[in-house]
């Protein structure tokens, strides 16, 4: 999804996306009918408990939760207004603005750390002589000459893959193989088979990669292991603009459920696993814990945004290479407060 252009994002999407309606609830009352795109993350356990707990129709909505396979097509739905949130990476929000897409804007902070965690497999970990405790650089240069999974050209698993190596004096077209794989069941698949060596990306897989015992975990990206990426804006729930200026209160209330949600999340996170295990890649609940638990540190608990914050971040990004300029940290421009209640 990161790096897209233009006219990819307005060219991809053949979702049949509903766009926003009224429906009614048990009451006769009216519901907004929301649709939200995602792939499918432990980081969105607010998001899937306010859904099983009732929460979303609490606040007068109706949502639907479209599960996609790349990113890409989230974009595509919130630019065309199939549908009203996408999770999106704040990279990718700079790199549209870039590009002349100012029609989305990001409302509800989701996780302000760098979550990827890398798995690499354990014998090849072994030759490059390799583990966790290594020193951050030894662990980047020890991706030369791999075949490297990522989901899709220009993701983010795909962009800061290739901010590691280009950390480690490497040239990421030349010095490594960089394969698109898929979604997370299908980078574990490929991973366990040998198609690949090493891939990141969020939490739960690499931890079933670990688990059993064909992959072991060189950076974990929830415990900060990158110190770069450790207070860092990564992840929002994006809107178009447009929506939210013309149904703010339906805004506010998706804004309202998912902090919510993540009171329960946080105040019991052996519960929320069971709630959202029908979600994840993997049905082991007891991985979907470690992975909830691991997350807490980085997941907003109430969807603000510190401009500072913003402001470190969108430097931070021009500066490794992930956006092409250091974008506009002002309110409005990338993101704003105005939804959330901060």
């Amino acid at each position: 999804m990161r790096g897209l252009r233009q006219s990819a994002i307005l060219g991809v999407l053949a979702l049949a996306l509903p766009v926003a309606a009224c429906g009614e609830d048990a009451g006769g009352g009216e519901l907004t009918q929301v649709t939200v795109t995602s792939l499918p993350s432990a980081f969105l356990a607010s998001m899937y408990v306010a859904e099983k707990q009732g929460i979303f129709e609490d606040e007068g909505l109706d949502v639907e939760i479209v599960e996609l396979q790349s990113g890409v097509d989230g974009v595509s739905a919130l630019v065309s207004g199939s549908a009203q949130f996408a999770d999106m990476g704040f990279d990718d929000l700079a790199t549209l603005a870039e590009e002349g897409e100012d029609s989305l804007v990001m409302t509800h902070n989701l996780v302000s750390r760098v979550t990827f965690t890398l798995v690499m497999n354990p014998d090849v970990a072994r030759e490059k002589g390799v583990t966790r405790e290594s020193p951050i650089e030894e662990r980047y240069a020890a991706l030369e000459g791999l075949k490297l999974g990522v989901t899709s050209p220009g993701a983010a698993s795909d962009k800061y893959m290739r901010y590691y190596l280009r950390e480690a004096g490497l040239d990421p077209e030349r010095d490594a193989e960089i394969i698109a794989i898929g979604d997370g069941a299908s980078l574990l698949a490929a991973m366990e088979t040998g198609q690949i060596d090493a891939y990141q990306l969020s939490p739960p897989t690499p931890y079933v990669a670990e688990a059993e015992g064909f992959g072991t975990v060189l950076i974990d990206g929830p415990a900060g292991d990158v110190p770069l990426f450790a207070d860092y804006v990564y992840t929002g729930w994006a809107t178009n603009r447009a929506w939210a200026e013309d149904n703010p209160e339906a805004a506010k209330a998706f804004s309202r459920a998912l902090n919510t949600a993540m009171e329960q999340v946080a105040a019991d996170p052996a519960a929320a696993s069971e709630e959202i295990v029908d979600r994840m890649s993997d049905d082991d609940v007891e991985i979907i814990q470690q992975t909830l638990d691991a997350m807490m540190p980085a997941l907003s608990r109430d969807g603000c945004f510190d401009p500072e914050a913003v402001r470190a971040t969108l430097e931070t990004m021009h500066e490794i290479e992930l956006t092409a300029e250091a974008g506009d940290p002002a309110e409005d421009a990338l993101w704003t407060n105005a939804y959330n209640g901060c």
